[in-house]
């Protein structure tokens, strides 16, 4: 017992005792629990690597409002590029509508699961993920094509491929979506 309360009455001074390598693997570690040991941005994500939450709104074809545990996040799509329909300094762009209204359609007032690859957050501060319409037991080219929503913004023609390293998790998989809606010249491919 006094051990315990001993530990509990560890002052500024007793940490600086310890040098300063000492000091900077401990706010190393400290750092490392908080943001991956269950804490801190992802502490909602569960085992299965994936976020659940609720799409609040559509921006356009590849960015929505997602609510996760209350809070609202803006969310990116990763590896899809829809055309443009709400860039303040660039023309409405060919399929953009359609790309828009089908994200809208397909996704507002949905529960969905957010995947994160490597990078969860580009300069911007959006969230970047992978959006499916179903928590998919297992990944494969089935799963993928009926319940990831990027995936399906791909072979649909409503979107190219835009892989930005680090997040090119589904690299090969979505070059081939966009691959078999360029040859049955589907949306975007169409004109």
């Amino acid at each position: 017992m006094a051990r315990k309360k001993a530990q509990q009455q560890i002052t500024l001074e007793d940490i600086m005792k310890l040098g300063p390598k000492k000091v900077i693997m401990l706010i190393v570690a400290a750092i490392a629990v908080y943001f991956f040991g269950g804490q801190g941005l992802f502490e909602e994500q569960e085992d299965s690597g994936f976020v659940a939450g609720t799409v609040a709104r559509v921006v356009d074809g590849d960015t929505a409002v997602i609510t996760v545990d209350g809070a609202e996040r803006r969310v990116r799509l990763l590896g899809v590029d829809t055309p443009e329909t709400v860039h303040p300094n660039k023309p409405v762009e060919f399929f953009g509508p359609e790309a828009s209204a089908f994200t809208k359609q397909t996704l507002t007032g949905k529960r969905v699961w957010l995947e994160y690859d490597k990078s969860p957050q580009d300069r911007y501060s959006r969230h970047l993920a992978y959006v499916w319409t179903a928590k998919p037991k297992s990944i494969n080219d089935e799963t993928m094509r009926r319940d990831m929503f990027n995936a399906r913004l791909l072979l649909g023609g409503y979107a190219k491929v835009l892989i930005i390293k680090p997040n090119n998790r589904y690299a090969k998989e979505f070059a081939e979506f966009e691959k078999e809606a360029r040859n049955a010249r589907r949306g975007v491919w169409s004109e």
